[in-house]
């Protein structure tokens, strides 16, 4: 992106100018669009993903999807530090660095009793484990 440090210094600037930094529950959130994101919701990858998809899925493969919703990345951290997500299993991409809360997610991730990290290039991530 030819002007993407410009762009980033903006936002970052009108977010102050508008208050925005340092108050609870606003700011930025610098998460990258890694490992294909955008991606995995083109092909259904979405802690809630639409009925429609899940009927489809049914329909074409002959099993019944799981209705349940999922969690979130920031829902699953606090999952883990409250001990109620046990076991955390990534698919590429660095976890760690990558979420809003750096430390917190650390934390997180060692509160599990197994962590998995199918990837094919080593990261931080990669030592942080239960």
């Amino acid at each position: 992106h030819q002007h993407s440090v410009a762009t980033i210094q903006m936002i970052g600037n009108w977010l102050m100018l508008c208050g925005h930094m340092g108050r609870e529950g606003a700011g930025a959130c610098p998460v990258r669009g890694h490992s294909n994101v955008q991606g995995d919701r083109t092909m259904g990858i979405w802690e809630k993903p639409p009925a429609a998809l899940l009927d489809r899925l049914q329909q074409v493969f002959g099993f019944e999807p799981p209705r349940q919703n999922g969690v979130d990345t920031v829902e699953a951290i606090q999952l883990m530090l409250d001990g109620k997500g046990k076991v955390f299993f990534a698919l590429g991409g660095n976890f760690a660095a990558a979420t809003p809360d750096t430390y917190q997610t650390w934390k997180a991730l060692q509160q599990c009793d197994l962590t998995v990290h199918v990837t094919t290039k080593l990261n931080r991530s990669h030592i942080i484990h239960g």
